[in-house]
């Protein structure tokens, strides 16, 4: 049984760590994957061995929250401790009767109330052996308050400061709050997408619209769109007509008109008109739901600097326990005043949450994801933002790829009794050439004859028996001039032949261009004959060809390339290159919007221009992910010196509350900037 469950409360990376390793450590538990950036839960589990409720409350245990929808709780309790803030500000600029009374009062309700989220997660964390932001900010905020309490008591030497604990908590739940809603905003596509499954649509039933859940939708039943509305459902069109935006398919933003008669795809939306449409797939199988299981598959999937990221988030927790207790041994040690000894071991505490290293990966990624999903380009893993920057060779199939793939019959030479026959036999076969073929003959073919023996050899062509429709090279027969020759006949005699011509994509010249202004070594790599090869490539502009090989030696190609030292990208049309497109560091495969979840490759593109967008978008990601682990690294190298009191006789120090606040700002600086791309 497979459970997606929303989850609050996690506060930084290593919170949603602490519930995957705990949920992992259960049993009845299959598998388990995390979404901080989505604030989801993912768990495959045996309902014979744990129920929903079992899971739940092992999430909750742990500090957090399972909910259906947001509720208010966090900003009441942010509320009340900025209310307390105000208030205990107010009372330090005045003496009355009470005073450290009323203070004490408000520090131990702001403590154990708006402070025991942290206290929550820390504790839930470190059960895990996992230390993050709950940990350093319940040791500041508790060692602030015991220090206060102990001194208003005369227990030991000093005076109390009870807004310290105040300021933090409210400082860093204010700090939490405004990134949580702008972190938000940053992923609002992706859940978009996420929640369409729970989204309603009309059903003609008789003459009456009923609206229904559209995973209660089946098969063959019909669903009503108006102007504004998405299609959720794949189908074509019974009545009406609409102009149909379809660039979360296609990347383009200008709308197709959609008739009787017409696909629709779901993700799609009507800017304009009135459908009726038949559902030639529920929900499950739909084009959109296939695609926000590949988003979720690459968003819980971590590329190589963000692992780093949260192996130095993990021990950097350690070093800034360390860095605090030597902070407090130094100043209690030179100078005697244990106030200032703990001020300053307090403010390294909190200064230094590693929540900027956190987010600076994921963030970054799942905005990029819905970037790219919005010009029409599916990333199947996130890594791929790192791996595209770095390509230094794109390798490129021909047919399907460079040109458009729809080949048509240009000269049939071939005798009227073979006609059903051919047709039967690529019947066998999904590549373009045969479909090209079935399509020119099926008016010519009544009836087809029944074969036995048949199978399909890829990069050859078809075989049944003696018979074999394929490359024309097995005869000896050359394409002319750009064209595409199949044979058939027996391996002794050709018994006749097809000629087949396809066209460039018109977007192929511009994008190779593009790709050599990017210092790429651009390959074209064929199973066509180096003639046609030639003539495509001095069309484009491409120096090197690898021409006439089999779908086994494009892969053998690319590995060799690989060993050279070069890190490969290869574009094919995702069926016979699939070899290829996986042995390649980049597989990118450019699909008609078939089976998405089979396509080969890392990368699924519906046009050739999508891969100047491809390019131009991991550049930018890629420059924001290492601006972020920057930002946050200089962060701490500035201000860990400062809240330790290293320039405290310049009169430059952290009090552990504006410590607080910094720690806070500094991942909030983070999602702004992460926001950027959202604009760009």
């Amino acid at each position: 049984m497979k459970k997606s469950l929303k989850v609050e409360g996690m506060s930084c990376v290593n919170c949603a760590r602490a519930i995957e390793i705990t949920l992992k450590k259960t049993e009845g538990i299959k598998s388990v994957k995390v979404s901080f950036e989505l604030g989801k839960v993912e768990v495959d589990y045996d309902e014979g061995k744990i129920s929903e409720e079992e899971i739940i409350r092992k999430i909750e245990e742990l500090g957090y929250k399972v909910v259906q929808e947001k509720g208010k709780t966090e900003e009441l309790l942010l509320l009340f401790s900025g209310t307390s803030s105000i208030f205990i500000l107010i009372t330090m600029f005045f003496s009355f009767p009470l005073k450290f009374e009323l203070q004490l009062l408000l520090s131990t309700l702001v403590q154990f109330t708006a402070g025991m989220k942290f206290y929550r997660g820390a504790i839930s964390t470190l059960k895990q052996g996992v230390a993050g932001m709950d940990v350093l900010v319940s040791l500041g905020t508790t060692g602030a308050y015991l220090y206060s309490l102990l001194s208003y008591l005369k227990l030991i030497p000093g005076y109390p400061m009870f807004e310290t604990n105040i300021f933090l908590i409210t400082f860093v739940r204010l700090g939490k709050y405004i990134e949580e809603k702008a972190r938000e905003r940053a992923v609002k596509g992706l859940k978009e997408v996420f929640t369409l499954s729970f989204k309603k649509v009309k059903v003609l039933e008789g003459e009456k619209e009923i609206e229904k859940e559209v995973r209660e939708v089946f098969k063959g039943e019909k669903v009503i769109y108006r102007t504004g509305e998405q299609i959720l459902l794949d189908g074509v069109v019974l009545e009406g007509e609409a102009l149909v935006n379809e660039a979360i398919i296609t990347g383009e933003s200008l709308p197709v008109k959609k008739k009787p008669g017409d696909k629709v795809i779901s993700g799609s939306l009507v800017e304009n008109g009135y459908l009726i449409t038949k559902v030639e797939k529920p929900f499950s199988s739909s084009y959109i739901n296939q695609i926000k299981r590949l988003i979720e598959e690459a968003l819980h999937e971590k590329p190589a600097i963000h692992r780093l990221s949260d192996r130095v988030s993990h021990y950097f927790v350690q070093f800034v326990v360390l860095i605090s207790l030597i902070t407090f041994g130094v100043w209690y040690f030179t100078t005697g005043e244990l106030q200032k000894a703990v001020l300053f071991s307090l403010s390294v505490l909190v200064v230094s949450c590693p929540c900027a290293f956190g987010i600076a990966v994921p963030l970054a990624v799942a905005v990029g994801i819905y970037k790219a999903l919005k010009k029409g380009i599916l990333l199947k893993k996130p890594s791929v933002f790192e791996l595209v920057p770095k390509l230094q060779v794109l390798v490129f199939d021909k047919t399907g790829t460079l040109t458009e793939g729809k080949l048509k019959v240009e000269e049939l030479k071939v005798e009227d009794k073979y006609l059903p026959v051919i047709y039967a036999m690529e019947e066998y076969s999904n590549h373009p050439v045969a479909k090209a073929i079935r399509e020119f003959l099926k008016d010519k073919v009544k009836e087809k004859p029944k074969l036995e023996g048949c199978r399909e050899i890829p990069g050859l062509g078809v075989e049944c028996k003696d018979l074999i429709v394929g490359k024309g090279e097995l005869w000896n027969l050359n394409g002319r001039n750009g064209a595409i020759t199949v044979g058939f006949g027996t391996r002794e005699k050709l018994l006749g032949y097809i000629v087949l011509r396809d066209k460039l994509r018109e977007e192929a010249k511009e994008v190779v261009s593009f790709l050599k202004s990017k210092g790429l070594k651009v390959i074209l790599l064929t199973g066509d004959t180096r003639e046609n090869a030639q003539k495509i490539a001095q069309e484009l502009g491409i120096e090197e060809i690898i021409a006439q090989v089999k779908p086994e030696e494009k892969k053998e190609v690319v590995e060799s390339l690989k060993k050279k030292g070069f890190k490969v990208g290869m574009v094919g049309d995702g069926i016979n290159d699939s070899p290829a497109l996986a042995t390649a560091d980049l597989g990118i495969a450019v699909s008609s919007g078939a089976d998405l979840a089979k396509v080969a490759g890392d990368v699924i593109i519906h046009n050739l221009r999508s891969l100047k967008e491809l390019f131009t978008l991991s550049e930018k990601v890629y420059r924001k992910i290492k601006e972020n682990l920057f930002w946050a690294l200089v962060y701490n190298a500035l201000f860990i010196p400062a809240s330790a009191g290293l320039f405290y006789k310049f009169g430059i120090y952290l009090k552990p509350e504006f410590a607080g606040l910094l720690m806070s700002l500094s991942s909030v600086s983070v999602v702004m900037n992460t926001l950027h791309l959202l604009r760009d």
